[in-house]
């Protein structure tokens, strides 16, 4: 008599744990995008495993930090981003493109309470997780900013970067949305060579 298990056994036990390992990793997801939109970025993690109904342990297997789980949040919106800064790119009007991405960055990057900052700390540092995942967006719009420039429309003075940081800088859309698309055009004017 044989005890433990088969082959064919641990193969399906295999597969059944990345299952739940993927469904966990998404609940937790959710959760803190549910979290986050209620209390902030700044949320104690507890709230974030209640809300999921897992354990710690559960939410630090998937995101070791808190920076790795607003990462995964952030992800799809850093990957629309930089593909529409790519898109914008063959826009005849290259100052009319480049404020209408400023938009939908600003947008995105208040999309939750203090999420700007975190943002903002992941474009002007080099090494984190937050920079490896802000990186193609913020060469995505150096390019555009870059045609702006050539076509002498933005100062010389000012990079990609700095206008990106400024804005991640500014009050947050989702609190005082019409001070903060005034205080973006402010912005904007400011570039303008």
């Amino acid at each position: 008599m044989t005890h433990g298990h088969t082959t064919k056994d641990a193969a399906t036990t295999g597969r059944r744990m990345r299952a739940d390992g993927r469904r966990n990793r998404e609940t937790l997801l959710e959760a803190a995008k549910t979290v986050f939109a209620r209390a902030g970025t700044d949320a104690p993690m507890e709230d974030v495993t209640k809300e999921a109904g897992v354990g710690r342990g559960t939410l630090y297997r998937h995101f070791p930090t808190r920076e790795h789980l607003f990462v995964a949040i952030m992800k799809e919106e850093v990957d629309q981003l930089e593909e529409q800064a790519r898109t914008f790119l063959d826009e005849p009007d290259v100052w009319k493109a480049l404020t209408r991405w400023l938009h939908l960055y600003a947008r995105s990057a208040s999309r939750y309470r203090g999420m700007s900052a975190q943002v903002g700390n992941g474009l002007v540092e080099d090494v984190s997780p937050m920079a490896a995942a802000c990186a193609p967006m913020k060469a995505g719009f150096a390019d555009l900013f870059a045609r702006a420039r050539a076509e002498g429309l933005v100062r010389d003075d000012v990079d990609a970067t700095d206008v990106l940081a400024l804005i991640a800088a500014l009050p947050e859309l989702a609190h005082t949305p019409s001070d903060a698309w005034i205080h973006l055009d402010i912005v904007l004017r400011g570039i303008r060579a």
